[in-house]
C-alpha cells in the first residue's frame, strides 16, 4: 500500500468533509445569531427563547442584543474553538 496515495485520499475526504461541515456550522449561526423571531416570547432561529443579556454581555453584544442564556453561550464557544483546535491538528499532521 502506498502511504502517499493513502493520505492524498485522506487529505480529499478531509477537505470535502470540512467543506460541508463549515456550511452547516455557518447555517446554524446565521440562524441562532441574525434570526429572530418577535413577540412576547422571542426565540432564535434554533427555536431557544431569548431573554434580555446580561450588562457585561450587551457591552459586547450591543444594548439591543439578546441572548439564549449562559449554558448556550458558553456550549457555543466550546464547540467552536474545538473545532478550531481540531482544524490545526489534522491541518499539521496531513502536513508533508
Amino acid at each position: 500500500m502506498n502511504f502517499r496515495n493513502s493520505k492524498a485520499t485522506l487529505r480529499t475526504f478531509l477537505g470535502w468533509f470540512a467543506a460541508v461541515w463549515f456550511i452547516g456550522l455557518f447555517i446554524a449561526a446565521f440562524l441562532a445569531y441574525f434570526v429572530t423571531s418577535a413577540g412576547p416570547n422571542p426565540t432564535d432561529g434554533l427555536g431557544r427563547p431569548l431573554t434580555e443579556a446580561p450588562v457585561l454581555m450587551r457591552i459586547v453584544f450591543g444594548q439591543d442584543r439578546m441572548w439564549a442564556g449562559l449554558s448556550w453561550f458558553l456550549g457555543e464557544m466550546v464547540i467552536f474553538w474545538g473545532c478550531v483546535v481540531l482544524a490545526m491538528k489534522i491541518t499539521d499532521w496531513l502536513k508533508d
